[in-house]
């Protein structure tokens, strides 16, 4: 009944629109489809990445940091430089280092008695003699010298004591012992320490580096 009321036109004409429906619908189910796959597409590429960094993260050896005690020495620097005071040091540190952060040497130091590329240890006292004081046997070698004192827990009288005995003090080496003994012989006994001030190339400096390892009987 309908058929016979439909012109060939009309006909045409909803054939028309019936396939114009299909193509939009096949279109907004492609659009959506493809959409999908590509959201899965990227999130999957994203849960790749942050398992690979995740991997490389733990495989990774953990850092060592060195511990700041370790590397660093406490000097004392004294005597004829610029800023004498107690500085903090890298380990490997030699004599030279000491001297620059203690603001250099000063316009009356003797250079030809100190020995730059010597290592320095921590805790020790280094003293950059001036010109005229004899240091070869002093502070630079205070830590290898064996005094009685450290040993046996003696002072060394200056009346008996002999050549090898005062060489052992910290600040005297040979010279200065037999320096000692020809003022012994010449003047008879020490009534003092500080009567070392009399004999030659001794003075205030070089006996407070040995006062507490010598005595007088």
């Amino acid at each position: 009944m309908w058929d016979n009321q439909w012109t060939s036109r009309e006909k045409k004409l909803a054939g028309v629109m019936g396939v114009l429906v299909l193509i939009m619908v096949g279109f907004f189910v492609m659009r959506d489809w493809t959409g999908t796959k590509s959201t899965e597409g990227e999130w999957k590429t994203y849960e790749g990445q942050l398992a690979k960094k995740k991997s490389e993260k733990e495989s990774s050896p953990p850092v060592k940091q060195s511990s700041p005690s370790s590397a660093e020495l406490v000097v004392d620097v004294k005597g004829a430089v610029k800023k004498p005071g107690v500085y903090h040091l890298q380990a490997g540190s030699r004599v030279e280092d000491a001297v620059k952060i203690a603001g250099g040497e000063g316009a009356k130091a003797d250079m030809i008695q100190v020995n730059l590329a010597q290592p320095l240890t921590d805790g020790m006292a280094l003293i950059i003699p001036h010109k005229g004081e004899d240091l070869s046997q002093s502070f630079l070698n205070a830590e290898t010298k064996k005094s009685k004192t450290s040993s046996g827990n003696v002072p060394v009288d200056l009346n008996q004591a002999s050549v090898e005995d005062l060489d052992s003090l910290n600040g005297i080496g040979p010279a200065k012992a037999e320096a000692i003994l020809r003022y012994r012989e010449e003047h008879g006994p020490f009534t003092s320490v500080d009567q070392l001030k009399e004999v030659q190339g001794i003075g205030e400096k070089t006996i407070a580096l040995f006062k507490s390892q010598v005595t007088v009987h």
